[in-house]
């Protein structure tokens, strides 16, 4: 018998420490259900569905081919959407990390009071319908700046608008939570308030960074509304617009999966690059118990 475990068990400490993990247990239950009912079975059956020939006959019709992936290939006009989507939203999520890292930062240093007021009126956007918001901000470009329309800085300032809360929010949360007695110490050793941004606060802030990265550049690639109405020629053509016009004029639901796994594996390649850069996980206050 192992000596260490028995005592461990007659440990208080320990045995609540194994209750309330149970505890966590069951109550994770819940999650797990709905990712498997909302995320990978819909998941899998887009996987079947890629491989499948549209318009099949038959109560359950099965199948397999590739053409739907070597027509996306063959196309270059697909492959141009793509690239112009992924072009697009990288320039959307650069110029949000450009307004929002600072912003974060500012919001801070402010009085508790401010910072609640002023995340209130950043929160605000998020409130109304998408749909709204993109048709006021059109009118609001044909008004003053109509040369704007049809193009794509028209189309990356309507995706900085929608997403700059998503890049905001996550990098005040980690700023937020880093330890002011590492600020102190680089101080006291010397640094300058350059120094200690450059050396300290920019590398704590990373994970959050990353996040706010993920959380905007994901939605902008893939994006049908902001490109319908601040476009509306057409001449910016994102995948997001080639998935909607496969599926809803021409009913080639297998052809639309094929589309979306082809950027969700492109995609995927991103994220795990991104992840990577994050070297600095655990570091700051309270951020090492979630781990």
């Amino acid at each position: 018998m192992n000596h260490n475990a028995y005592y461990d068990d007659k440990n208080p400490k320990n045995s609540k420490k194994k209750s309330v993990r149970q505890i966590e247990k069951y109550l994770s239950f819940p999650y797990f259900i709905v990712m498997i009912v909302l995320v990978v079975i819909p998941i899998f059956l887009m996987i079947i569905s890629s491989f499948q020939f549209d318009r099949q006959q038959g109560v359950f019709p099965i199948g397999f081919t590739l053409t739907h992936y070597m027509d996306f290939f063959r196309a270059t006009s697909f492959v141009r959407a793509m690239t112009s989507s992924l072009w697009i939203a990288f320039a959307t999520t650069v110029v949000t990390l450009i307004i929002g890292y600072p912003l974060a930062y500012l919001l801070t240093k402010l009085k508790f009071k401010t910072q609640m007021a002023l995340l209130l009126l950043i929160n605000a956007p998020m409130w109304i319908n998408m749909l709204l918001r993109v048709r006021a901000l059109e009118q609001i470009m044909r008004m003053f700046f109509p040369f704007l329309i049809n193009t794509a800085p028209g189309v990356v300032i309507g995706l900085v608008y929608v997403y700059l809360p998503f890049m905001v929010l996550p990098i005040y949360a980690v700023i937020s939570k880093i330890d002011p007695n590492l600020i102190e110490s680089s101080a006291d050793l010397g640094a300058s308030r350059f120094k200690t941004m450059l050396k300290v606060i920019i590398p704590l802030s990373l994970s959050g960074v990353l996040s706010g990265v993920l959380m905007v550049f994901l939605p902008a690639a893939t994006t049908i509304i902001v490109p319908q109405y601040l476009a509306p020629s057409q001449n910016i053509y994102m995948i997001g617009t080639l998935i909607e016009k496969s599926i809803i004029y021409n009913g080639r639901i297998s052809y639309a999966s094929a589309i979306a796994i082809v950027l969700a594996i492109v995609i995927l390649g991103i994220v795990f690059y991104i992840k990577k850069l994050d070297k600095y996980k655990g570091v700051n206050r309270n951020e090492k118990e979630a781990y």
